[in-house]
């Protein structure tokens, strides 16, 4: 037993270091960045709201574990930015990342592993939801900036609109009130009309 707790705070030391990870978007008051263990905390807590609000039909449970997990891969890969450069070597980093810390021999490993998997393949109903949420949350909080990390990228209308085609896909009602949202920052000049 001493060495399974031995193991289990190994790696639950390992994944504090979530909180190590700088993303580029603002937490809301402006204050400074979040962190990736804040985003997916954020995300799991507008799943569960979504969820209810929108009588989801999923394995809520499993979708929860799967938004938790979802960005674990960043404390050895680091983040990539929505609207940053492609980094052609990031799921590689990404997926050997999900490799190590499953190996720690803990019963939640393979959970881990195949989770991350089906969020990372799209296959799922669980897994495309966690998507939605993972570009809404961010859209929501870059209103509650007025825009100030899209404004420092110059991100245009056509660019939030391609990145948010995952909840147009699955969640056209969201969607719709995105886009309303969209055309107004638009007009207030936090997005550049292209």
């Amino acid at each position: 037993m001493t060495e399974r707790v031995s193991a289990l705070a190994a790696f639950l030391t390992d994944v504090e270091r979530l909180k190590l990870v700088t993303r580029r978007a603002y937490v809301s008051d402006m204050s400074r960045r979040e962190n990736s263990a804040e985003h997916s905390w954020h995300l799991a807590l507008g799943l569960i709201a979504v969820a209810y609000e929108l009588n989801l039909k999923i394995d809520l449970q499993k979708a929860l574990v799967m938004a938790i997990i979802h960005d674990t891969c960043e404390i050895d890969a680091g983040d990539t930015p929505v609207y940053g450069p492609d980094r052609p070597e990031q799921h590689d980093a990404e997926l050997r990342c999900i490799q190590r810390l499953a190996s720690y021999g803990l019963a939640f490993g393979p959970t881990l592993h195949e989770l991350w998997l089906e969020y990372e393949a799209q296959v799922s109903l669980e897994s495309r939801w966690v998507k939605v949420l993972d570009r809404f949350m961010p859209f929501i909080v870059n209103l509650a900036t007025q825009g100030n990390n899209w404004k420092e990228q110059s991100v245009s209308r056509s660019q939030v609109l391609r990145v948010n085609e995952p909840v147009r896909d699955h969640a056209p009602e969201i969607y719709e009130w995105m886009v309303g949202r969209i055309d107004e920052c638009v007009k207030a000049g936090w997005l550049r009309d292209a």
